[in-house]
């Protein structure tokens, strides 16, 4: 059995690995984890392990294989290892990798063999990392956790998946009578040492969403002060006119297909999901991005010449924004 276990979410990832190690170990057969980070001098093969592991001798059967941070391979043992798989490969072998070129001759490999996997962390932008939270003490611990402490835990890990899970764990472990975490457990064990860059407004922003806009709006400044002003009105208002010409192009009755493939620069899909964007532009009344530009060029202007008032009043005036 060959598995290829590929992106940034570790707990997933971590998970499947446990599958696959009772489903191949049989036998009396051992299980075998090579790291890709022991193997980066000259002269010392990774394949050549992986190989001897995986070919049964006298003494005892064939191990089952798992490497890990397959994503550190030198060009060369990523060549050799490709080669190793490509000559009827036999074996339990397990690839994680945090990310892989799919123009590669071993992603090709593990794609003509149906062997890759994808594990992609939840986004994290949105509310998809406290959906995730929510999805996951319910699925796995069989417990339930209030909105709130979703939403403190998202912002205080982001989507670091395998230290979300240890971090409820640890609830249960203090107390195994908790039915519900709430903002006092949060409080008690995790520490907010995320820094949230400004552009993770955006899509609460976008979307008017002033429960999920607050904590992190107030988080930023802070963090950061009088410092975060500017970078926070640059970001609104790009987004803010970004939303304008979408309202624009569906008036002209535009597809909301078009506008998302052919409109918006590819780059946006970074920071935001680009198919959210009509629906956000929907939320926005007639003329209420305009002034909502407006506002926040009259902002920044304050700023430049030195008269903008305190940090409450800055954010009193982005809040009221979007009522």
């Amino acid at each position: 059995m060959l598995l290829a276990l590929v992106g940034l979410d570790e707990f997933a990832k971590d998970e499947r690995i446990n599958e696959f190690l009772k489903e191949s170990l049989k036998d009396g057969s051992q299980s075998k984890v090579f790291f890709v980070s022991d193997y980066l001098k000259d002269g010392i093969s990774l394949t050549a392990d992986i190989a001897t592991a995986l070919t049964p001798s006298f003494f005892e059967p064939a191990a089952s294989v798992v490497v890990r941070h397959c994503e550190l391979l030198t060009a060369d043992e990523h060549r050799r290892l490709a080669e190793f798989i490509g000559k009827n490969f036999q074996g339990n072998l397990a690839l994680d990798f945090s990310e892989l070129d799919k123009r590669c001759v071993l992603w090709k490999l593990l794609e003509k063999t149906k062997s890759g996997e994808i594990f992609d962390p939840p986004s994290k932008y949105g509310d998809a990392v406290q959906k995730w939270i929510t999805v996951h003490v319910q699925k796995y611990f069989q417990k339930k956790i209030d909105s709130q402490a979703a939403q403190y835990m998202a912002d205080a890990i982001g989507a670091d998946t395998k230290r979300i899970h240890g971090e409820i764990k640890k609830f249960f472990l203090y107390d195994p009578n908790i039915q519900e975490i709430n903002m006092q457990h949060c409080a008690l064990f995790i520490q907010q040492n995320r820094e949230v860059p400004a552009f993770e407004l955006q899509e609460s922003f976008g979307f008017r969403n002033m429960q999920a806009f607050l904590p992190k709006f107030r988080r930023i400044l802070a963090e950061e002060g009088e410092a975060a002003f500017m970078p926070i009105v640059a970001v609104l208002r790009n987004h803010a006119l970004t939303l304008l010409h979408i309202q624009t192009m569906r008036a002209k009755r535009i597809p909301d297909y078009d506008i998302i493939s052919k409109t918006l620069p590819p780059k946006q899909s970074f920071l935001y999901h680009k198919n959210r964007l009509p629906e956000q532009s929907s939320r926005w009344g007639l003329g209420s991005l305009q002034k909502a530009i407006l506002r926040l060029d009259e902002l920044s202007y304050a700023r430049k010449i030195g008269f903008y008032g305190d940090l409450p009043s800055f954010e009193l005036a982005v809040c009221s924004l979007m009522l």
